[in-house]
């Protein structure tokens, strides 16, 4: 690539406020305390294993399960989009981080009660849908201010590190709590305390709003937002049509994310093929965020060293495998179920994913711009996930997983090839090497 290609392509730094050394130091230690802290309640709600087992215990069937990734990819696509220009208006953005970190809690104390109140209802699994939507429209909110915040205030050869520290050290001490807590909650014998497990989650979301209080913010001038649906729209089309760079990622992004809609299946075709009881949650639960830690601490450093598009194809690689070996496992019935933890050790790439098309989306634009970019990267990879009950009813109609499974593998193999296309922002790349 010559100079002046290169100088089309500038290359974005935080601001200068947030840049001093001391700002630096304490921001990251109070981002990677808050990281920890949230990991440590997000254990307790995981979406590929405890919430399809609290699902199960309600009695829903593979097509219900189906509505865990549509409700979680539009709540972090549509709600963002509308309010991205209220993020980007804020003066102090960790405001808007602490008050969606609060309704979190609120969401899933309300879980918790009317579960203890009214588990066996026929209604039940209607209302549960219903907050749990409505949790991941907070959570869309969330994840834009937090990564606006992290843009803002974390320069780009230092997000991975962050990544790392969030990851491993909240993997440890989350690890610890499920270890300790989930066989007194999710006994093998007797009644599973759905109550207590949430509670503790919500208690968490506290604790990691509290945290967030903390950081070392330079003041945005006020914006006045924009009239929500007409311009949230424009804004996306604009960022289409203005960043071929972001264009690319898009795709990339859109077809990565079809492996969220396995989520949900992971847990009950391993007990309904396998025979494994709930029992097996808690290790397989550990499995999960012990192999983000494990991948982490080769990631991240990967991140700064050498861009995210070397690790998204290293990541993709791992996910291309999970549906597969999945597949595979389940047709050994005589010792597959021995080996089962691997898949979830495996299925903890996919959420790291979305952090790494996010860091990468970050370094294609400057501050001011970073909330309407997020914005219309998370409207492009929730668009698999609207089909998700539909093909998660493929499931009860073939009664068997290999044909929703081997598809998504499929489209996982299109997107690693396409990262050959992507250009590394870090370095000023207009196009693909």
């Amino acid at each position: 690539m010559s100079t002046t290609e290169r100088a089309r392509a500038p290359i974005y730094d935080i601001p200068e406020a947030a840049a001093v050394p001391e700002v630096q130091r304490h921001n990251f230690l109070v981002m990677a305390f808050y990281q920890i802290s949230l990991r440590c309640g997000w254990i307790f709600k995981t979406e590929s294993i405890v919430m399809p087992a609290f699902l199960d215990a309600l009695g829903a069937s593979a097509w219900v399960r189906g509505f865990l990734p549509l409700f979680n990819r539009f709540g972090q696509s549509v709600p963002p989009m509308l309010l991205s220009s209220d993020v980007t208006g804020a003066r102090f953005k960790k405001r808007i981080v602490v008050i969606t970190m609060l309704l979190f809690a609120f969401c899933f104390l309300a879980i918790a009660c009317i579960w203890k109140l009214h588990a066996n209802s026929w209604w039940m699994p209607a209302i549960f849908l219903l907050i749990y939507a409505l949790f991941f429209m907070v959570v869309g909110v969330h994840n834009l201010a937090a990564r606006a915040v992290q843009g803002k205030l974390i320069r780009a050869n230092r997000r991975g590190r962050l990544m790392l520290a969030g990851n491993v050290f909240g993997a440890i001490i989350s690890v610890g709590l499920a270890y300790w807590l989930f066989p007194k909650w999710l006994p093998v014998e007797g009644p599973h305390n759905f109550y207590g497990l949430f509670v503790f989650a919500a208690l968490m979301f506290v604790v990691s709003a509290v945290v967030a209080l903390f950081v070392v913010e330079p003041e945005d001038p006020k914006r006045k937002t924009t009239r929500r649906i007409y311009n949230a729209w424009e804004d996306v089309k604009r960022t289409f049509r203005e960043d071929p760079r972001f264009r690319k990622i898009a795709l990339v992004g859109a077809l990565t994310n079809t492996s969220i809609m396995l989520f949900p299946h992971y847990q009950p075709i391993a007990k309904e093929y396998l025979n494994l009881a709930l029992d097996n949650l808690m290790p397989w639960i550990i499995a999960q965020n012990l192999g983000m830690a494990a991948f982490s601490l080769v990631l991240g450093p990967i991140a700064d060293l050498r861009g995210n598009r070397t690790v998204l194809r290293l990541l993709l690689i791992v996910m291309i495998a999970t549906p597969l070996l999945t597949l595979y496992l389940i047709n050994q019935p005589s010792w597959g179920g021995n080996y089962f933890w691997i898949i979830f050790v495996l299925v903890g790439m996919t959420p790291f994913s979305i952090g790494i098309l996010c860091n990468y989306t970050l370094e294609l634009t400057e501050t001011i711009h970073q909330p309407r970019y997020l914005a219309t990267l998370g409207l492009i990879v929730a668009i698999p996930a609207v089909l998700s009950p539909l093909v998660s009813y493929s499931m009860d109609f073939y009664q068997s997983p290999v044909p929703l499974f081997s598809a998504v593998s499929l489209l996982l193999i299109i997107a690693w090839l396409l990262t050959f296309r992507l250009p590394e922002p870090r370095y000023g790349e207009i196009s693909a090497e």
